[in-house]
């Protein structure tokens, strides 16, 4: 289960890769309206590359969610009386189907400033869907074998302070991914030109390109600025909890590093290389910080110490 598990994470980030893909080189529309097959046809007589970009995204999000099915009910089947494994698994399910419906509405609403809106909602859901499957898996392999007897390790309780810390951090780096993605469906990458950190304004505003790029560099320093709180914090009081320490370190190593691609991406001039990195470094930022979120545990919940059940060495 938990190499089937790996495997199903690993097709969940190809579907977000090859969605950044079929935007970035405007591929959209290259089955026409038709949806879910391509050009009315199940294999069509003629594919052009927009067409074969597009199609090969929607038979990897279509296979990706097969497995994602079967890691679900396998897992629930199982773990049937672990409510975290139900969760997980429902979340993982759920916005795949969610991103599904609305790469179907995408095609409906070409050319109008709807679509801006749908495809930044559709990359949105598909990070929700890969940081469920990634932490599922991660869970899967933090819970015992079925049948095993192993003692559980109990890690420290943190502070309601941290927890809230902790989810708020992760809940505005989801509204950062927003921002980030309404810069690329309404072609402000080059808001400001190729000029970094300059532009042309310096006022967040959604009506023009160079607003809504600045609106995002706005939203991506802050979210830096928390995480680099975030890894204080940790670091001076909670060094018994490696687990978050190492979530919060390596938290703090990708958003400089997408800091980085961000100003690549700009100064490119949007390259596609360069922006398929951005959206890989995007996506497991969020998979880490959903990940210290489970280890925290709910803030608005009183429980006792999270208990861990780990698996005996093999050697």
């Amino acid at each position: 289960m938990r190499i089937f598990g790996v495997i199903t994470s690993i097709g969940a980030y190809i579907m977000v890769l090859m969605g950044a893909i079929v935007t970035k080189t405007g591929a959209g529309q290259g089955c026409g309206t038709s949806w879910p097959i391509c050009k009315g046809q199940l294999i069509p007589e003629y594919m052009s590359v927009d067409s074969v970009l597009e199609y090969s995204h929607r038979i990897a999000s279509g296979i990706d969610g097969f497995l994602i099915l079967i890691l679900t009910v396998w897992s629930w089947w199982v773990f049937r009386q672990n409510g975290r494994v139900k969760l997980l698994g429902f979340l993982s399910i759920f916005f795949v189907v969610l991103q599904g419906a609305l790469g179907a509405l995408t095609v409906q609403f070409e050319g109008t400033f709807a679509l801006k809106w749908f495809l930044s909602l559709h990359f949105g859901f598909s990070l929700i869907s890969f940081a469920s499957v990634v932490l599922l898996t991660v869970y899967l392999f933090q819970l015992k074998q079925v049948g095993e007897r192993v003692a559980p390790t109990t890690l420290p309780l943190v502070g309601k302070g941290l927890q809230y810390m902790i989810w708020g951090t992760a809940a505005f780096c989801y509204i950062v991914v927003y921002t980030g993605a309404f810069v690329r469906h309404s072609s402000s990458t080059l808001g400001c030109g190729t000029q970094w950190p300059g532009c042309s304004t310096m006022v967040p505003d959604i009506s023009t390109m160079p607003g809504v790029q600045m609106l995002h560099r706005y939203a991506a320093s802050l979210i830096g600025l928390l995480i680099l709180g975030l890894l204080i914090w940790v670091v001076r009081r909670y060094r018994q909890r490696p687990d978050i320490v190492r979530g919060a370190g390596l938290a703090f190593i990708l958003v400089v590093l997408q800091g980085m691609a961000g100003m690549l991406t700009v100064t490119t001039g949007g390259q596609l290389v360069v922006e398929l990195v951005h959206t890989t470094l995007i996506a497991v930022l969020f998979a880490v910080q959903s990940y210290l979120c489970m280890q925290v545990g709910w803030p608005w919940k009183n429980q006792p110490a999270e208990q861990i059940q780990v698996a005996p060495s093999r050697g």
